[in-house]
């Protein structure tokens, strides 16, 4: 366990990134809140060695990881309503699809053979913040020690962190060839670079030589979803979700594929799925009741969103959708209602005044002789 920044919500508790204005989970302001220290999983310091490619990519609290994926979704779907309000703040897509470079390299004994001291010092340098130092030990070390694979994953690290993006792919495209193993790795690498094209024909040549590794399905699905190919997404994020039944986040993912590619039953049993093993995944809840209203099944929409206000009864994005979903079907009275109650939920939140304005002309309308 390691320490790590995080700001504490005053009103629902939750822990946000230092740099955000509004909770991710409530959405309440987060001005004058200050950062404290809190405990974290992190990855082991010194990250992955050449056999450990296939590193686990998830932090253990699924609930959250589910509620942060759903705010990027929320980002991408859209909650139709006419203001058009902007997503929430707190999204972060990386928490999902990449192994975060480790913060930094302890130094162990110098393993035998040529550049061993370069390499340990490389090693010392990256760790004390002498990017520079570090970058020219690192790489005496792989001039003296070209078939090194260990050398070129430190001297890549080094490159990365001081900038230069493609000299650092450039050795993890080596150490890729002398160690095949760590050909995932460079697949991700290219995918965190943005070099998408470059990044599918690699995961696709891996699992040409590797049919059914679960974990290259998985990344691959998630490339192609982020990418937008929905369709092709889903077939893999299908056989991963099957290895993997337990994961809501693999759940929701794959829910989201099916519902783009149009397959909105599949993408329902989806969702419900994600609902039974994180009923507070808030945002599943509110994508399945949208998916419900799309099939013409308004009152198991407004079940649904029901349901999850009975659970969580202070979650503000309920209301919100509450609202939509009873807009859109001619229910004005009750849509001007759940609204209201969002912003009373949500007083700071960036659409605040935009939902409080659509309540007001509902009001208004229903008013009128």
């Amino acid at each position: 366990m390691k320490a790590r920044q995080a700001v504490v919500c005053p009103n629902c508790g939750a822990q946000n990134r230092p740099t955000w204005e509004y909770c991710a989970r409530c959405n309440e302001s987060l001005a004058g809140a200050k950062p404290t220290a809190v405990a974290t999983p992190t990855e082991d310091a010194a990250g992955p060695s050449a056999g450990e490619a296939a590193a686990s990519l998830f932090p253990p609290n699924a609930i959250a990881l589910v509620t942060l994926l759903a705010l990027v979704l929320l980002g991408a779907a859209g909650w139709r309503y006419a203001s058009k309000a902007p997503p929430l703040e707190g999204g972060d897509p990386s928490l999902f699809t990449m192994a975060s470079p480790a913060p930094d390299i302890p130094s162990p004994a110098p393993p035998a053979g040529r550049g061993a001291a370069d390499y340990d010092a490389g090693r010392q340098a990256m760790n004390g913040g002498d990017l520079a130092q570090a970058v020219a030990r690192l790489a005496a070390a792989v001039a003296a020690d070209p078939g090194n694979v260990e050398y070129k994953i430190a001297y890549g690290r080094a490159l990365a962190r001081s900038g230069d993006r493609d000299g650092a792919l450039a050795q993890d495209a080596e150490a890729a060839r002398l160690d095949p193993r760590l050909r995932l790795q460079y697949a991700r690498s290219l995918d965190m670079a943005g070099r998408s094209a470059e990044a599918v024909s690699e995961y696709e040549s891996i699992l040409a030589e590797n049919p059914g590794a679960t974990v290259v399905e998985m990344d691959f699905g998630r490339l192609l979803f982020r990418s937008g190919e929905y369709a092709r997404a889903a077939s893999y994020l299908q056989v991963a979700a099957r290895e993997q039944p337990d994961d809501p986040v693999l759940q929701q993912e794959l829910a989201y594929a099916l519902e783009q590619a149009g397959d909105r039953r599949s993408a329902e049993a989806a969702y419900r799925g994600v609902l039974e093993k994180a009923p507070e995944a808030v945002i599943s809840r509110g994508l399945l009741a949208d998916n419900l209203l799309e099939q013409g099944r308004r009152d198991e929409a407004v079940a649904v969103l029901h349901e999850g206000l009975r659970l969580t009864p202070d979650v503000p994005l309920l209301q919100r959708q509450l609202g939509s979903v009873l807009e859109r079907t001619g229910q004005g009275a009750s849509a001007a209602a759940a609204y209201r109650a969002y912003v009373r939920l949500a007083p700071n939140a960036p659409d605040a005044r935009d939902v409080a304005a659509r309540a007001a002309r509902l009001e208004t309308r229903g008013s009128r002789p």
